[in-house]
C-alpha cells in the first residue's frame, strides 16, 4: 500500500486533482444514467423504511454477563448499541428528498454534506487491522460452509434451512436464534457472542429481506471475524446505494443501517439537543447519542428544520475525533471507492472538506465522476478497478483551522443552485425567479462572511 499523509493546506492544491497515472474510475452502467439529469419527482408516500424486529437480539444481549459484553465490544465495536436507537423514520425520508445522485451528497441551500467513513467509525468503533483492508465482495458459494463453522450447525441443517426470497439467498433469523438461545442457556459465551454479532450484522448493519440473514452478510461477517477487515466502507456503501436508488426511481425502500444514518442526521441537524454533549470524555459518542430526546416530527417538520440551515450555522464537525486522519481518496482519484454487498458506489471527501474542519475549495469538475453500479449486473471489470484503487490510499491530517470555504467554491456552489432551479422550473413555475434570487442572496451572504473569515 502506498499511503500519503497530507496537511490541510496541501489539499487546496493539486493533490486532490486527477493525474494520468491514477487508477481509472469504475464505469457507470444504465442504472446510473439519471446522474446526468434531474432525478424524477419524489413521492414520499411511496418510500418505505424497512426495519427488522430486534426483540430477539435485545433479549440475547441482555442475557450476557457484563464481562462478556465488554469482550464483545472490544472485538466487534459498539454495534450492539444500535439496538437501542429509536429512529424517527420521517427524518430519513426528509433527508432522501434532498439527496443528489449526481454528486453523491445531501444538497440543500449552500450546503453539501454526506456521512463519511470517519464519522461512522467514530460512532461504531469497530476494530480493524489496517484502513485499506476492506470487504471486496466475493462470490458466496461457501456461505453455507462459513455459517457451519461460525454457528456450529451441521452442514446438512444449514443447507436444508437455506431460503430464497426474490433473488436473495439466506437464512431466517428465527431459525438461527434457536442456537443463540441454546448457547445462552449453556453459557457458551464465545459461540453466543458470535451468533449475536452475526444477527446484528444481518438485521441492522446489512439488512436484506425481512428477517433474513443473507449470504452476503455471512460473507462480510466471515472476513470481519477471521481477517479483521474494515467493514465501514461496505456499511457506508449500502447507505449511499439505497439513497441513490430511491432518489432515481422516485420510490422504493430505504434498506441500509437506518439506525446509523439517523444518528448521523441528528448529530448535524439537532444543534440544540446535542449542544451540551461532551463527546470524548467519560462515554463513547454513540452511548450519549442514544440517550438524546429528540421531539417527534413529521416529514414536513424535519424538512423545514433541515432547510433552516446555511453553511454558517450548520453543525459541520459534530462527530469528529481529535487527531484522527482523514481518508481523502483511493487510487489517486478525487473519490473514495465503496464496495457494498449489493453494489459499488463512491463518495467525494473533497466536496465536504468542511466536515473535516478544513477549507472547502472547488473540485476538478472536468474530471469528476460519480461511479455507481449493482453487483447483479456483473460489472466485473469495474469491481476489479474498485478493488485495485484501495491499494493506493491518500490520507490527510485533521486541520486545526475550523470549517471555511474559498470564493471559487462558493461561486461554483451558487451556479449549481441556479442550474438546478432553472432546469426544474424553467417556463413552468413562477417560483423560478424567487429561487434564483434566493441563490444569489445566499452567494452574496456567503462571500461576505468568507471574506471576513479569511481576513
Amino acid at each position: 500500500m502506498a499511503s500519503l499523509s497530507q496537511s490541510a493546506e496541501e489539499v487546496q492544491n493539486a493533490k486532490l486533482r486527477s493525474k494520468s497515472a491514477h487508477t481509472p474510475v469504475p464505469p457507470r452502467n444504465d442504472v446510473s444514467k439519471a446522474h446526468d439529469s434531474l432525478p424524477p419527482s419524489l413521492d414520499l408516500n411511496k418510500i418505505e423504511v424497512r426495519m427488522n424486529s430486534l426483540e430477539g437480539l435485545s433479549n440475547g444481549w441482555r442475557s450476557l454477563p457484563d464481562q462478556v459484553k465488554a469482550r464483545f465490544e472490544k472485538k466487534y465495536g459498539r454495534i450492539a448499541t444500535l439496538m437501542r436507537v429509536n429512529v424517527q423514520i420521517p427524518a430519513l425520508k426528509a433527508m432522501l428528498s434532498i439527496w443528489s445522485p449526481k454528486y453523491g451528497v445531501f444538497s440543500f441551500n449552500d450546503i453539501d454534506t454526506v456521512p463519511t467513513m470517519e464519522e461512522y467509525q467514530t460512532l461504531l468503533e469497530i476494530p480493524y487491522l489496517t484502513q485499506n483492508r476492506i470487504y471486496l465482495h466475493l462470490e458466496h458459494r461457501q456461505a453455507w460452509n462459513r455459517l457451519t463453522h461460525m454457528i456450529g450447525i451441521s452442514p446438512e441443517e444449514v443447507k436444508s434451512k437455506e431460503t430464497v426470497k426474490g433473488n436473495t439467498h439466506g437464512w431466517y433469523w428465527t431459525h438461527l436464534k434457536k442456537w443463540l438461545d441454546q448457547y445462552i442457556q449453556e453459557k457458551q459465551w464465545d459461540r453466543d457472542s458470535m451468533t449475536l454479532a452475526l444477527g446484528i450484522y444481518g438485521l441492522i448493519l446489512f439488512p436484506g429481506p425481512s428477517g433474513i440473514i443473507t449470504r452476503s452478510t455471512v460473507e462480510v461477517f466471515w472476513v470481519v471475524e477471521k481477517q479483521e477487515v474494515n467493514p465501514i466502507p461496505a456499511i457506508l456503501a449500502e447507505t449511499l446505494l439505497t439513497l441513490t436508488y430511491c432518489r432515481q426511481q422516485g420510490k422504493g425502500s430505504i434498506k441500509c443501517c437506518s439506525q446509523l444514518l439517523y444518528l448521523w442526521i441528528i448529530s448535524h441537524m439537532c444543534p440544540v439537543e446535542t449542544k451540551g454533549l461532551t463527546w470524548y470524555l467519560d462515554q463513547p459518542p454513540i452511548e450519549k447519542m442514544t440517550r438524546l430526546v429528540i421531539s417527534p416530527k413529521n416529514e414536513q417538520q424535519w424538512r423545514e428544520r433541515i432547510l433552516s440551515f446555511n453553511s454558517h450555522d450548520y453543525c459541520w464537525r459534530k462527530l469528529w475525533a481529535s487527531g484522527q486522519s482523514i481518508l481523502i481518496s483511493t487510487g489517486g482519484n478525487q473519490s473514495v471507492s465503496l464496495i457494498g454487498v449489493t453494489g459499488y458506489t463512491s463518495y467525494t471527501p473533497a466536496l465536504v472538506m468542511r466536515q473535516f474542519g478544513s477549507t472547502q475549495s472547488k473540485i476538478n469538475i472536468e474530471e469528476y465522476h460519480q461511479g455507481h453500479f449493482y453487483h447483479e449486473i456483473k460489472e466485473e471489470e469495474g469491481l476489479k478497478m474498485a478493488r485495485r484503487s484501495w491499494e493506493n490510499i491518500s490520507l490527510m491530517e485533521r486541520s486545526p483551522k475550523g470549517p471555511s470555504a474559498t470564493r471559487d467554491y462558493l461561486e461554483w456552489r451558487a451556479d449549481r443552485d441556479r442550474e438546478h432551479s432553472t432546469a426544474e422550473f424553467e417556463n413552468s413555475d413562477p417560483r423560478q425567479n424567487v429561487l434564483l434570487e434566493e441563490a444569489d442572496n445566499r452567494l452574496a451572504d456567503s462571500l461576505q462572511k468568507a471574506n471576513t473569515e479569511n481576513s
